[in-house]
Parts: structure tokens; sequence; C-alpha cells
């Protein structure tokens, strides 16, 4: 082999290897679908494209719909950096509920939108809602319109993020966890209450926001608080692909 054939081959070990180094560091994102009411699987399956072609991450997805026995593809969960969760009322097999604890027992990164709140059985709900997310679900106001308003605009969570117009029923959050920290709250005129906030559980960092209909997957600035959310509670800064 002559000397620029061995530089040739060099130069494809180095690339080869610096590829596979970038794709390495790519956060793993697992997403669990089921919330019928606000078309959860037609807004991932929009929002996890647009995610993959501008940041520095990988997706796997358990598709499923409120009240679902069984999900596919959860032993994915296993590997994943952040658990992204937006499900209403599951009703999935002990097996499988421990593959979710699990993550969230090893205090790795949860994101949940809208009906995470009310994500599993009852008896998960009182700990996921309550402990590991921390808040404190109510139900919901009916359909007065709601103002957004970010009370916590140096939090990281909320760089470059402006008004979110959304057309959400207001989610009624009781007293949260002493260690979460409010983003945003929802303003009614008659009621004010928490709609997003972070919480530190197990040493590990989640992230909660009552926002979620079809309509705030549409909006750039929920869009870049989704982004911001990730990045935040993976410990990671954002990587954009260039």
């Amino acid at each position: 082999m002559g000397m620029t054939s061995r530089r040739f081959f060099c130069l494809l070990v180095v690339l080869s290897f610096f590829s596979k180094s970038i794709a390495a560091e790519k956060i793993h994102i697992h997403f669990i679908s089921g919330a019928r009411e606000y078309k959860s699987e037609e807004c991932l399956k929009a929002f996890i494209p647009w995610l993959e072609n501008r940041y520095s991450v990988k997706s796997t997805v358990s598709w499923g719909h409120d009240g679902i026995k069984s999900l596919d593809n959860l032993d994915q969960i296993n590997d994943a950096d952040v658990l992204f969760v937006f499900t209403r009322r599951m009703d999935l097999p002990e097996a499988q509920m421990n593959l979710i604890r699990a993550h969230w027992e090893r205090g790795k990164a949860i994101v949940g939108v809208r009906t995470a709140s009310h994500a599993f059985q009852s008896s998960d709900n009182e700990l996921f809602d309550r402990k590991v997310m921390g808040g404190n679900y109510q139900g919901h106001f009916g359909g007065e319109p709601v103002r957004v308003i970010n009370v916590a605009k140096d939090h990281p969570v909320l760089k470059n993020v402006g008004n979110i117009p959304t057309s959400n029923r207001l989610y009624k959050a009781g007293s949260l966890a002493k260690t979460a920290t409010v983003l945003q709250q929802g303003d009614i005129g008659k009621a004010k209450h928490d709609v997003s906030w972070v919480n530190i559980w197990k040493g590990g960092r989640t992230f909660y926001t009552s926002l979620g209909v079809p309509e705030d997957f549409e909006d750039a600035d929920f869009k870049r608080l989704l982004v911001n959310a990730i990045f935040w509670t993976a410990k990671k800064k954002i990587s954009v692909i260039k």
C-alpha cells in the first residue's frame, strides 16, 4: 500500500470512528403515546421527525391508546436516556409497569405532556404524578381562554420560549411537591394554576406540562419548550444538527 493509500485509509478510519462517536452521543428518547382525546399519536408522528431532523437525538416509540393492556416495543426503555410520556389511564400489566418504574427509580429523565398526570392506573398515578413528576392533578376547568404566563424566565427550560397561545382547558393543579419549581402558570381570570414545572426525583430531573393539545404541537414556542425540557432533563447541552 502506497503512502497516499495509507493516508486515505487512515482518514476513513478516523471519519468512521468520529461518526460512530457522534451517533453514540445522541440522546435516546423513548416515547409512549396513548391519549386519544388529544391525538397523541398524530402529534408525535409529526413532532418526532421534526425533532430528529434538527437535534442530536434518536427515538424509539411504543404506540398505544387509553386503557390499553399491553404495549409493543417497551423494552427499548431500558436503554433510553429520556422517557417521554403522553398517555392517559393505561392499564398495563405488572411486567410492563416494572420497566417504566425501573426508569424513574434509577433517577432517569422524564418529560410528561398533558395527560401524563394521569398516565397509568390510579395506584401508579399517585406515585408518578405526585412524587416523580411533583404534580397534583385535580381535574380541569371548562373552556375558558387560558393565558400562559412564564414565571421562571431565567430557567433553562424557558430559554427563548415566548408566549404560547393555547386552546387547552386549564388543569387544576393542587400543591406541588416541595422539590418542584414552577415554570409557567395558566390564568383564566377567575383562577390561576400551575401549568409547567420541573422536579427532582431520585437525583434525576423530570419535566411536566399540562399544555399539549394538537394546536400546541404546531407552535414554535411550545416545541422549543419541549426541546429545552428534553435536553435539560437529560443534563445535556442542546445539540443542533448542522
